[in-house]
């Protein structure tokens, strides 16, 4: 498991914020006057666009359990996921949220059914509640691949009784491709995210790191 540090938490501070920057976060009230330059019209409101929801697939059995670290004992190249989390009607934080991820492993097999042999099993599962800034951190591995679908996450967020958002996030093509040639990897050929009908752009996840050490991946979702 990568180790956390100050170098570290700022690096993911700044690739929060580049996100937000290229339109995957908020939306201000700024605007640009004709000669250029920004004015604010202090009456408007942020405007977060909510995450698009997608499929839980078939392999969702139910809320799993709270735990940071859902390795187990499948192998992969390791993966830190960080997530904020935030409403889309105000822009902030949603504190105390409930996020539940799911993947496949290496092989491109999930756990806890029986097409795969896997009853009983939970690893590559597992829940954590937003911190006060909003924000999950999951320790896990880059997904094997299986057949028509990219390389993808699944996560669901509940916050309360009106706010659900079920959506699943992807990963750089060149990162897969990379950790697909790992021998550990034994699932399907690559699917690029532009060749899956379920991808969208918006829930492409920003990387740092490398294959020997593993990579953190970062993404905000509006909910």
């Amino acid at each position: 498991m990568m180790t956390d540090s100050i170098t570290r938490r700022d690096a993911l501070k700044l690739a929060s914020m580049a996100l937000v920057a290229t339109g995957l976060g908020c939306q201000d009230s700024e605007a640009l006057t004709p000669d250029g330059g920004a004015s604010i019209d202090a009456d408007a409101s942020p405007l977060c666009t909510r995450t698009i929801a997608q499929t839980a697939g078939p392999f969702y059995p139910g809320e799993p359990e709270e735990r940071m670290n859902i390795v187990g004992d499948r192998v992969g190249v390791s993966l830190m996921l960080d997530l904020q989390i935030q409403a889309s009607e105000t822009c902030e934080p949603l504190i105390g949220a409930e996020v539940d991820v799911w993947s496949a492993d290496s092989n491109g097999d999930y756990s806890g059914y029986s097409d795969f042999g896997t009853e009983g099993e939970d690893w590559l599962r597992g829940q954590q509640i937003s911190d006060a800034s909003g924000r999950v951190r999951i320790q896990t591995i880059v997904p094997g691949s299986y057949p028509g679908r990219a390389v993808h996450l699944h996560v669901k967020v509940r916050s309360g009784e009106q706010l659900e958002l079920t959506t699943q996030v992807y990963l750089p093509n060149e990162l897969v491709a990379e950790a697909l040639a790992q021998p550990e990897y034994q699932g399907a050929a690559q699917t690029t995210n532009e060749a899956d009908d379920f991808y969208r752009g918006d829930t492409l996840l920003a990387l740092e790191g490398d294959i020997a050490t593993g990579f953190s991946a970062t993404g905000i979702l509006y909910v």
